[in-house]
């Protein structure tokens, strides 16, 4: 009778751990994802680039008007506001190919194809043309702490603009930069031929790579959290994680709707992306 008691509670004690391990529930993390918040009309032409300017609570748009890399004078910026509508649609114009903006005070910076033309923000005058030695083909611009820093695709090279001079800044095999965003002591440039985001010591000029896979990459923006937006110009969407893991968000290459330099607007939670040839900004909320 003993043995028989204490099989069975050595039989009672042993089921309790499986058990115990089933009704654990398991947490899956979810991964990011877009929910579309509106979209404008189609009154734009060919939108190239998005910039937020937080002051004004309004969004200026690059408009190439078709060819984005011809000198044909009927490049544009647009005015919206945050809910997509279109306040005013050639809001300043004599632009050729608009592309990559910036903001340093009241100032408007514009990258078109070989000059950097400033715009008073106030009353829509253009105030300085910079103009860029070669065929430079200028595309992303980014400012920190009154400098300006600008992309040049074809030629692979990038340039400062600061105090009214430009300097050319790095050349070299960079893979055709695009995007840039710049912070405290790095660059980060996105490119649309190798496909990475990279990183550029301020200090060294030392180039590293952070993340690949990008397709033809367009813009990058922060999000505030250590992670990155990216986009690919022929329609993708790239969540960065703060260790570079690259999650696919939104991919609208099979409606021939591109995905240009985006902005990201982090107190709205509102994602800003030109769609160059479909001639709109979208707008998507970031799910996390």
């Amino acid at each position: 009778m003993l043995i028989s008691l204490l099989t069975l509670c050595f039989s009672c004690t042993s089921k309790s751990t499986p058990e115990s391990t089933e009704s654990t529930p398991v947490i899956e993390a979810k991964s990011p994802s877009l929910q579309q918040a509106w979209a404008s009309d189609t009154l734009l032409r060919t939108p190239e680039s998005v910039l937020y300017d937080r002051q004004r609570k309004m969004i200026f748009v690059a408009n190439v008007n078709m060819n984005p890399w011809e000198k044909d004078g009927n490049g544009f910026i647009s005015k919206m506001d945050l809910q997509g509508n279109i306040i005013e649609l050639e809001w300043v114009g004599g632009l050729s190919g608009p592309k990559g903006m910036g903001i340093i005070e009241n100032s408007l910076f514009v990258a078109d194809i070989d000059e950097v033309v400033e715009i008073h923000i106030d009353d829509a005058r253009i105030l300085n043309r910079y103009q860029v030695e070669g065929t430079p083909t200028l595309n992303d611009i980014t400012v920190f702490d009154g400098t300006v820093f600008i992309s040049g695709s074809d030629s692979n090279k990038l340039f400062s603009l600061k105090d009214g001079q430009v300097s050319l800044l790095l050349e070299g095999n960079l893979g055709r930069p695009n995007g840039l965003y710049a912070e405290s002591d790095r660059l980060l440039m996105i490119t649309s031929n190798s496909s990475q985001l990279k990183s550029i010591d301020l200090a060294t000029k030392t180039v590293k790579d952070l993340a690949g896979e990008l397709g033809h990459g367009d813009g990058i923006v922060p999000i505030g959290d250590g992670a990155y937006l990216a986009s690919s110009w022929r329609g993708e969407l790239f969540y960065l994680s703060s260790d570079w893991e690259r999650i696919p968000l939104l991919d609208t290459r099979e409606q021939e709707i591109n995905a240009a330099d985006i902005d990201y607007i982090i107190d709205q939670n509102l994602l800003l992306v030109p769609t160059f040839f479909d001639n709109r900004v979208v707008a998507y909320r970031l799910i996390q």
